[in-house]
């Protein structure tokens, strides 16, 4: 089965969004913000659907060089954590950034804080969760396979258009033994989401690392149409 994140539908009401995705799979990633920051645990169990949780990109920031502000990101992701566990779902979790270069090294020492306390969180709520590779942006943490000693011990969700962007998808795929991937095509440099087969990414390569790694994939586009013909295009991969 592959799974769908509601980032399809991003602008309309979470309730009709859920309805709406029941017609193309049962295995739902609700990116929780905006639109779509979930109310109730209530919402999610009136749907007979498997959930992943993904968590807002940049309004938390475990790598972040001021301590108040990482140890608020923690706080958050514990909370998402404890909800996560009362509906099965697992989280997925971004490596956080830095706004000025110079500030890498610290932030990779707060990153691995981070990682110590989150992992201690999930243990205590027996909650699974993933770290996500990043885009092009260069102050972003863990854009690149080598990078990935900077979250050990946790799984990877591999994100095929960050890692194509930054021209290392075959890399990740032989590297990382991800158990998420998300599928999208884009075009270049660019982080476009589009469907399935419209941009450059090269899915016969992706197919071999999912199957090999028995991964789970998220298809992940800007609209419904699109996430409805990538279900069809993927499946030329035999992915599906």
């Amino acid at each position: 089965m592959l799974w769908i994140s509601t980032n399809c539908m991003r602008e309309t009401p979470l309730d009709i969004a859920l309805e709406s995705l029941g017609s193309l799979t049962r295995g739902v990633e609700i990116v929780n913000g905006g639109a779509h920051h979930i109310p109730a645990v209530s919402l999610l169990e009136s749907f007979p659907y498997k959930y992943m949780i993904r968590l807002p990109q940049r309004d938390i920031n475990l790598s972040s060089i001021l301590e108040p502000v990482r140890q608020a990101a923690v706080a958050v992701i514990t909370e998402r954590f404890e909800f996560a566990s009362e509906v099965g779902a697992d989280v997925v979790v971004d490596p956080g950034y830095v706004t000025s270069l110079a500030d890498r090294p610290h932030a990779k020492r707060q990153l691995a804080r981070s990682c110590v306390d989150i992992i201690r969180a999930a243990d205590e709520f027996g909650t699974r969760f993933f770290f996500r590779n990043m885009g092009r942006y260069e102050g972003n943490m863990v854009r690149y396979p080598e990078e990935l000693n900077l979250i050990t011990q946790v799984p990877l969700a591999l994100d095929i258009g960050h890692a194509h962007v930054n021209g290392c998808l075959p890399g990740f795929l032989h590297e990382a033994a991800s158990r998420c991937i998300y599928l999208y095509d884009c075009r270049e440099f660019s982080e476009e989401h589009l469907e399935v087969g419209s941009g450059s990414i090269q899915f016969e390569q992706v197919a071999a690392g999912m199957f090999a790694n028995g991964a789970r994939g998220v298809i992940d586009v800007r609209t419904f149409r699109a996430a409805h013909n990538s279900l069809i295009a993927l499946r030329r991969f035999g992915i599906g």
